[in-house]
């Protein structure tokens, strides 16, 4: 009994992380450079949507205070010098990232919880 168990959780725990990585392939007409969320059931998500929602509309709004920056971004986004823009030290677990349109964003690091957005100009 013990080891059917054993192996099931072990069979669960190797198809997990396929089955998430599956559920953030990017939709159909996905383009980052002209998307960064969607609109699903009258609600705003930043981020592509998960395979498994339909009807969704695809769109970009500005990024705002408070907002959470998506984890799908950490490694989209290119983190900036801070300096060669002449901004302030991001606070310690910040940093600064810049999206495919040119702004900048201030996010926590840990969280992505976006403390600050610099238009671009």
């Amino acid at each position: 009994m013990k080891r059917t168990l054993f192996a099931v959780a072990a069979a669960l725990a190797l198809a997990t992380p396929f089955a998430a990585s599956s559920a953030w392939a990017e939709p159909p007409g996905w383009d980052d450079h002209q998307h960064n969320g969607y609109t699903y059931k009258g609600k705003w998500h930043y981020g592509p949507p998960p395979a498994s929602y339909k009807n969704v509309e695809l769109g970009y709004h500005s990024w705002r205070k408070g907002d959470h920056l998506p984890t799908y971004y950490k490694s989209r986004y290119s983190e900036v010098d801070w300096r060669a823009h002449h901004l302030k030290a991001p606070p310690r677990g910040y940093h600064y990232v810049q999206d495919d349109k040119g702004e900048i964003i201030l996010a926590a690091i840990a969280t992505g919880l976006i403390a600050s957005v610099i238009a671009n100009s």
